[in-house]
């Protein structure tokens, strides 16, 4: 615990009279972006997509890297001669220093102490779904914790809740109801996503980097013949362990396995990569796990229905308007002790709903067995609601954005709804 406590003392200290000094002196790259994906440089999500898409551009005016501590990450990247530096490194710290802009999607990518390396760059938060739950600054835990000055403090020295020069929003609502109150930022511009860029399109090689490819060739095998995709995708609970859907007795895997021999389906679960899920899902022959740490986006167009419950996912599945069923088998527990949503729960879900297996299994007759689907103009008012943006090319439309406040390009034909907060 001391030798703990000394190790994180003497990082701190580096950070701030080392570090924070050189990112002030050393010239910054007018035009080197780098990109940070979640956890520890995972290549997932907005962070993903929009640097592939930069890729794909072929902008020869601009030098871009991702950024991981993964080495699988890293080594997938530099297999599909992508660009990648690894973290920590000597060189890969001067590239930091270096670096003009910034571009994550997420709270995590301060870890490993890397805040203070781009105390100068242009920071673009692109985040990682809409949402109908709190978020950040926003989140009455996190506001508990920093009633405390010494916390206050701290939280800014380590950059835990820093200002983004540029901040994603999906609508406008959005944008008052879930953004606004939980980063700080300079300014807020309202587009799509760069990962629902993929749902739109046929995914190539570089899509499928950081996929469960076998678990997809074994969903798009059986849906060859005939069989019906389903995803069960829920979010983390903040209480930690012991929440999940197999110990609470919320879903038996081989009641469902059964059921879903019987009706010709195949669910697929997809646990949130927060969680730590154990169960041996070689036991059953209809239900298949995908890598927690996994891009599940390239898989969304194979599903025919999803299963969730507080989880942005369904905001994303929206693009394919296929049914969604909702499964918030703790909806008063999760709200009482783990966010506060910031929607009507039962108004926001666009599909029906229920909190136990064998209710769940008769919406996933009706909705797939039976075809009925009676939620198709719902689905479509949610739709409307979360993005002002629904034909794509997101990853275009943002990047021109990026460029211009940075004088590196014109951005030329673009519209964005844009708001200022200081």
């Amino acid at each position: 615990m001391l030798l703990e406590f000394a190790m994180k003392a003497v990082t701190l200290f580096v950070g701030l009279f080392i570090t924070a000094p050189l990112a002030c002196v050393v010239p910054k790259k007018h035009n080197l972006f780098l990109f940070i994906g979640g956890k520890d440089g995972r290549f997932r999500d907005n962070a993903k997509y929009l640097y592939l898409h930069l890729y794909r551009s072929k902008r020869d005016h601009i030098e871009f890297y991702f950024l991981t501590e993964n080495r699988k990450v890293f080594a997938d990247l530099r297999k599909h001669h992508l660009p990648v530096v690894l973290y920590p490194k000597l060189s890969t710290f001067y590239l930091m220093l270096r670096a003009s802009v910034l571009i994550v999607d997420n709270f995590t990518w301060i870890y490993g102490r890397k805040y203070q390396f781009f105390l100068k760059a242009f920071t673009v938060q692109l985040w990682h779904g809409c949402s109908i739950k709190s978020l950040g600054l926003d989140n009455s835990f996190v506001q508990e914790t920093l009633k405390p000055l010494w916390r206050r403090m701290l939280y800014a020295v380590i950059g835990r809740f820093p200002r983004y020069d540029l901040l994603l929003s999906t609508s406008k609502i959005n944008t008052e109801r879930i953004f606004t109150p939980a980063f700080k930022f300079k300014e807020i511009i309202e587009s799509g996503y760069p990962r629902n860029d993929v749902l739109l399109t046929d995914a190539d090689a570089l899509d499928l980097i950081g996929t469960d490819t076998d678990v997809m060739e074994k969903a798009a095998e059986r849906k060859k013949n005939g069989t019906k995709i389903l995803l069960y995708a829920p979010t983390f609970r903040d209480t930690g362990q012991g929440d999940d859907f197999l110990e609470k007795k919320a879903i038996d895997l081989a009641a469902l396995d059964e059921f879903a021999a019987q009706n010709h389906l195949c669910v697929v679960f997809k646990i949130h990569p927060f969680r730590e899920f154990e169960a041996d899902f070689g036991r059953y022959a209809n239900l298949l796990k995908y890598d927690d740490n996994g891009d599940v986006y390239p898989l969304l167009p194979l599903v025919d229905l999803l299963i969730t419950d507080y989880s942005s996912i369904f905001f994303d599945f929206l693009y394919l308007d296929r049914p969604i069923v909702f499964f918030p088998y703790d909806l008063e527990k999760y709200i009482r002790e783990d966010r506060n949503l910031k929607y009507d729960y039962n108004w926001v879900t666009p599909g029906p709903k229920c909190t136990n297996q064998t209710d769940l299994q008769a919406l996933i007759t009706k909705c797939i067995a039976a075809d009925e689907d009676t939620y198709r103009r719902k689905r479509r008012e949610i739709f409307d609601m979360s993005f002002s943006h629904k034909t794509g090319c997101a990853a275009e439309r943002i990047l021109q954005i990026i460029e211009e406040r940075n004088s590196l390009s014109p951005a030329i034909g673009l519209t964005a709804s844009k708001h200022s907060k200081t």
